[in-house]
């Protein structure tokens, strides 16, 4: 290589290096996006919590939740929590990402009464109840089963809810309600499961 060629190349790097560092920071984020979108989970293997209260060990709770489910292929839990005291905060939480994302919501009587559940909410059919919640005291609207009461002793490590009865409304919208989702597929039944075990 001659002199000339080496101050060529010393001169377009002098003006170019910026650009070679901005298309690495570019390109790192990008591929991580790619890659993350094509190998996401399926939603029946991931469950989504809304809890009404505070979290108290929330890596425990998803550890032991992907424990007691692996073989119903869970492998990811998220957990959305918000405290009924912040009254603005928790509604907004409630109504985007609750209603939107959760499968199973964890909510407190006072804020099941001031909205419509049958908006949200999987009403529980007699079938649904004798299959999976027989004996299990439930929230009511209209006439019509929505929520299953929550036993605090199965989930107070957990996190605290509010000194009310509280309960679990699982999502319309959920494909893990088993036969009862959108999509129907009975072995898809991790929501339905976990309410079944903290339910009373």
């Amino acid at each position: 290589m001659n002199s000339l060629k080496k101050s060529r190349i010393k001169s377009v790097l002098r003006y170019t290096w910026p650009f070679y560092i901005l298309t690495v920071i570019i390109v790192i984020p990008l591929m991580m996006f790619v890659f993350r979108a094509t190998h996401r989970l399926p939603n029946y293997k991931v469950i989504t919590l809304f809890v009404s209260g505070k979290m108290e060990d929330s890596k425990k709770l998803k550890n032991d939740l992907i424990e007691a489910y692996k073989d119903n292929e869970l492998k990811e839990v998220s957990i959305i929590s918000s405290d009924p005291d912040d009254v603005v905060l928790y509604q907004q939480k409630l109504t985007i990402a609750g209603y939107n994302t959760a499968d199973i919501l964890i909510v407190p009587r006072s804020k099941l009464d001031i909205v419509n559940v049958n908006a949200f909410g999987l009403s529980l059919s007699d079938e649904l109840i004798n299959e999976y919640y027989s004996g299990c005291s439930f929230y009511s609207q209209d006439d019509v089963k929505f929520g299953v009461k929550i036993n605090r002793e199965k989930t107070n490590e957990y996190f605290s809810l509010p000194n009310e009865d509280c309960f679990m409304i699982l999502n319309g919208k959920s494909v893990n309600t088993g036969k009862y989702s959108p999509k129907e597929i009975k072995e898809h039944d991790n929501a339905l499961q976990i309410v079944k075990d903290w339910g009373m």
